[in-house]
């Protein structure tokens, strides 16, 4: 099922301000000016309370390596060149047939991503590391959501996975200042 958000233009207030995530052009514009564009001065976003999760089990299984490594392969090749619109179609595919079925919960494999990370030769864009996190997690059977968020002053955009509140493969501290404009529904 192909999410009808990905052909809109959503929309964040931030601040004084208003940010809007263009998928047409791949590209984000800012408004300083809320009234001009329909926003009510004064209004405030209601946000999500954020929960880092409990991780139980961190230790690695025979196949994490494995699946760890093809999971960055299959996003690395699929990821350059492309907008942000074909990614998340891409990610509303995965998951169909995984490798393997893992009972260890979301956040536990989310950990032994991170675990793994740290030998990896690059520090990954949040964006390519989303990707590459929510193949990984697809492969053992689990999916998550991808949520974008912003900031307006100064700009920055970020994103992160998320299954309801909690935060899958991030931390509360570092997302706190950034307002969710767009939420891939998958868990």
């Amino acid at each position: 099922m192909l999410s009808l958000d990905l052909f809109g233009a959503p929309t964040a207030r931030c601040g004084d301000g208003v940010v809007t995530l263009d998928f047409d052009a791949d590209a984000y514009s800012c408004h300083y000016y809320p009234v001009e564009h329909g926003w009510e001065a004064g209004a405030e976003p209601l946000l999500p309370i954020w929960r880092e999760p409990e991780v139980s089990d961190d230790r690695l299984e025979a196949g994490d390596p494995r699946l760890f490594l093809r999971a960055w392969c299959a996003a690395l090749t699929s990821f350059f060149r492309k907008p942000i619109r074909s990614l998340m179609m891409e990610a509303m595919h995965l998951g169909q047939a995984p490798f393997q079925r893992s009972a260890a919960p979301a956040q536990n494999l989310a950990a032994r991503f991170e675990r793994m990370s740290l030998y990896l030769p690059y520090r990954a864009s949040c964006l390519l590391r989303a990707y590459a996190l929510l193949h990984y997690l697809s492969y053992h059977g689990h999916r998550a959501d991808w949520v974008i968020g912003v900031q307006l002053f100064p700009f920055r955009a970020h994103c992160w996975l998320a299954i309801d509140d909690m935060l899958i493969g991030e931390r509360v501290h570092l997302i706190e200042d950034y307002v969710p404009i767009f939420r891939l529904r998958q868990s």
